[in-house]
């Protein structure tokens, strides 16, 4: 099946849209129910979406406005069944037509090759409120959008997360970071719930996330002559803490030139070119999977103020260190939304989506 598929048999409630994408349903989905990633597909291109209310939850509320040169036209509706990766169901009404509410099904299957099938039923109070739909133009803005959504998904891509430990007051390395002490003075105890005697079950688990979701790393120069010094990786400890490093992921270390020698040279590609070119080559090794930015802070910053971070991880140390690198200098305001949050003697693990500011 190619393009998109719009089914309305004459006399019946329903409209049926069909359309396969070069994607996993994960990623599908995250477009579908991350209120940032909706407003850069759903509609025609020409028009301007803000989302007001995305609430992706049974009993959830949504609610957006496409503006245009004739106006603000306003949606809303209440979502019913989210199946993660598999179903939406949610009720839908255009403002502009009070109390004609109909009801869309969503269903991602998955196709061979990490495709998906992405089918949208909506099913309308009466036959004349259908057809009214249709001669309203519909048509064209599913086309668009479905144009647009294949555009934002494909070739299919991970998230970009920034994933870091930090102490309590805004540090991820201590005073005098080197090669013989990396971290810097007292740096050691930020990942202690990583490796240390601090760590209990629920650190590992989040350890083993973040390592099994990463399909390429990316890290800034300093931090590579860090673990490719004397004191740095072997075959046990590295990406992930102490775990075997023999299926590590491709790292792209983001570098001004390339080091006559190194000690660790299995899976390492150095990128001279910028934040961007760095990252398209993370995106396309890694194989659908998230691209980490692992450190140190002045490439996580760099990355975060540059707009090209959707998530970002703070491993939350009890630890103040008084001085050190920091992870956020001033300038512009970052602004996230917090989605999840593990709590554990030796951390706070918090995760944050980041707001797109363009």
């Amino acid at each position: 099946m190619t393009g998109t598929t719009i089914t309305a048999q004459p006399g019946t409630p329903f409209i049926e849209v069909v359309r396969d994408f070069d994607a996993p349903p994960e990623l599908l989905f995250r477009a579908s129910t991350d209120p940032e990633l909706v407003a850069q597909w759903q509609g025609p291109r020409e028009i301007e979406m803000r989302v007001l209310e995305y609430d992706v939850r049974p009993g959830g509320r949504y609610r957006y406005v496409h503006v245009d040169r004739e106006g603000e036209h306003y949606f809303n509706g209440v979502f019913h069944t989210v199946e993660a990766e598999k179903q939406l169901v949610r009720t839908f009404e255009f403002e502009g037509w009070p109390g004609t509410v109909s009801l869309e099904s969503s269903t991602f299957e998955e196709l061979d090759g990490g495709r998906t099938r992405l089918c949208t039923r909506s099913v309308f109070p009466t036959v004349e409120a259908r057809d009214s739909m249709v001669e309203s133009g519909m048509e064209y803005g599913v086309r668009d959008a479905m144009d647009r959504l294949a555009a934002l998904v494909g070739p299919a891509r991970g998230r970009v997360v920034v994933d870091i430990s930090m102490s309590l007051d805004g540090y991820v390395a201590g005073p005098d970071a080197n090669e013989q002490q990396g971290l810097g003075v007292g740096g050691d105890d930020l990942h202690l719930w990583a490796m240390g005697e601090r760590a209990n079950e629920r650190d590992k688990e989040v350890l083993d996330a973040s390592y099994h979701r990463s399909g390429a790393v990316i890290m800034g120069r300093r931090l590579f002559d860090i673990i490719d010094g004397p004191q740095g990786w072997n075959d046990e400890v590295g990406y992930g803490a102490e775990r075997d490093q023999s299926d590590l992921p491709p790292i792209f270390v983001l570098s001004h030139s390339v080091p006559e020698k190194v000690r660790l040279s299995r899976n390492f590609v150095f990128v001279a070119d910028g934040l961007e070119s760095a990252l398209e080559q993370a995106h396309a090794a890694a194989g659908g999977k998230d691209v980490v930015i692992m450190g140190g802070g002045e490439t996580c910053g760099a990355f975060l103020r540059a707009g090209l971070v959707d998530e970002l991880v703070l491993h939350l140390a009890p630890v103040v260190l008084g001085g050190g690198t920091r992870l956020f200098e001033p300038g512009a305001p970052i602004r996230l939304d917090r989605v999840g949050s593990v709590s554990t003697p030796a951390a706070e693990h918090l995760t944050y989506r980041v707001r797109r500011t363009s």
